[in-house]
């Protein structure tokens, strides 16, 4: 047992817990690299972390979004099928997007868990596509309909 006033301890056992992470795969599909600014800063992030994303390429506004409490500004929606998908296959993914309406350019990210706590909430509203009710080609039949406001941004340099 250490002591909790042992800090070099409990430094040198987390260095040894990080080298024993480094490199690890894990079953979500999340990889673990150490982080190379480690070597001349002991005091930076331990590692890096790759794990699955996938790009949704937005640039048709949802002009009847405020009916759902959403600035059509704003809105943006992630069809229930690909909800369904990503939580049997990928269920640690990163959804980013790129969203390019006229008065709103922006690139944001989330993970799955965010959408779906949006939706447990109540907070990202379901919408059911009337069009695409007898749809064969593919096409989503409902799709939840949520806020880019909510998610990071990321920003180009």
């Amino acid at each position: 047992m250490i002591s909790n006033e042992d800090k070099q301890a409990w430094c040198e056992l987390g260095e040894k817990a990080e080298q024993r992470f480094a490199g690890s795969a894990f079953k979500s599909n999340v990889v673990v690299f150490p982080n190379p600014s480690k070597v001349t800063n002991p005091f930076a992030h331990d590692f890096y972390i790759m794990q699955p994303a996938d790009l949704k390429t937005i640039r048709t506004q949802f002009r009847t979004a405020d009916r759902y409490g959403i600035s059509p500004d704003t809105a943006i929606t992630l069809n229930v099928k690909d909800i369904e998908r990503y939580t049997k296959l990928y269920p640690h993914i990163v959804l980013i997007f790129d969203i390019e309406y006229p008065n709103f350019k922006s690139v944001r990210y989330t993970t799955l868990r965010e959408i779906k706590r949006a939706i447990k909430l109540g907070k990202a509203k379901l919408h059911e596509y009337q069009s695409r009710v007898d749809d064969v080609r593919g096409n989503a039949k409902s799709s939840y309909v949520l806020d880019a406001l909510w998610f990071s941004e990321l920003q180009r340099p």
